[in-house]
């Protein structure tokens, strides 16, 4: 019996040592692409500035929307996919995640909100941080 508890507790470790490194990783790739100032901290307002400019990038024809068109072609440029199709089906589902009142574009509210979503995930402890080891 306490060969079982203690490969379970074990286990536990291990998978929480999973989770951990997967954090760090998300905070590390978070760090590394919206850290303006070097400090190894990601500000709330770092990050928003970041997916500002991102959205503009994005809105080709300049008409503060990005339409389906427009986000596929960047989201082909910066796909990692290993799919045939250069993450076309991938890319489709993020723009329709993305598109939350459906009107084939995104506003920038909606962008907006979707990347406050993503830095609140990130942001474990609720202060307006990303941190490594946090």
């Amino acid at each position: 019996m306490l060969k079982k508890r203690i490969l379970f507790f074990c286990l536990l470790t291990v998978a929480g040592a999973g989770v951990h490194a997967e954090e760090t990783s998300k905070n590390a790739y978070m760090i590394e692409k919206f850290d303006h100032n070097g400090d190894q901290v990601v500000t709330q307002e770092e990050f928003l500035e970041s997916a500002a400019q991102r959205f503009k990038t994005m809105d080709i024809d300049g008409d503060h929307a990005i339409a389906p068109a427009e986000f596929l072609q960047r989201y082909a440029e910066h796909s990692h996919s290993t799919t045939t199709d250069s993450g076309s089906e991938v890319g489709q589902r993020v723009f329709d995640k993305l598109d939350e009142n459906h009107d084939a574009q995104i506003s920038e509210q909606e962008y907006n909100q979707s990347r406050l979503k993503w830095f609140s995930e990130a942001d474990k402890d609720n202060d307006q941080r990303i941190e490594l080891g946090k």
